[in-house]
């Protein structure tokens, strides 16, 4: 019985330092992106993806852009959000906002509308029907 929990320990241990590395390479592989961003002028924007009913809703904050240089493309399960970035008292570009967003639920491209107000875009999609319900009579 001893051995078994001895075993045991040792085992939870080794899972622990598993763990634990992995964070630290999850943390490590941030920072390197980050620091790539850095170097090439991208900027991620703060973002949000929920549901709401039928429709996906995706926002993004992108302050320091025109909405005409908003490049959206769209598929049936991601986002991809870029445009030029300016500092808005200077009106000076900075950088880039760079936004590759794999969804939750696909969606149907063609139903896709955006608007961008006050520096946030906000992009609202139809979710994919993968099945009808049917009424037996």
């Amino acid at each position: 019985m001893a051995y078994r929990r001895t075993l045991w320990k040792i085992m939870l241990d080794e899972f622990k330092r598993i763990e634990q590395e992995l964070r630290n390479l999850e943390e490590e592989f941030y920072m390197r992106i980050k620091g790539l961003e850095a170097m090439r002028g991208c900027i991620t924007p703060l973002h949000n993806v929920y549901e709401s009913g039928d429709e996906l809703i995706i926002t993004a904050d992108m302050p320091g852009t025109d909405k005409e240089e908003i490049d959206l493309t769209v598929g049936e399960d991601y986002l991809k959000i870029e445009a030029p970035c300016r500092s808005p008292a200077r009106k000076i570009r900075e950088g880039k906002y760079m936004l590759h967003v794999r969804l939750p639920v696909e969606i149907e491209p063609e139903t896709v509308r955006a608007r961008y107000k006050d520096g946030v875009l906000e992009v609202i999609a139809k979710k994919k029907i993968r099945g009808i319900k049917i009424k037996v009579e």
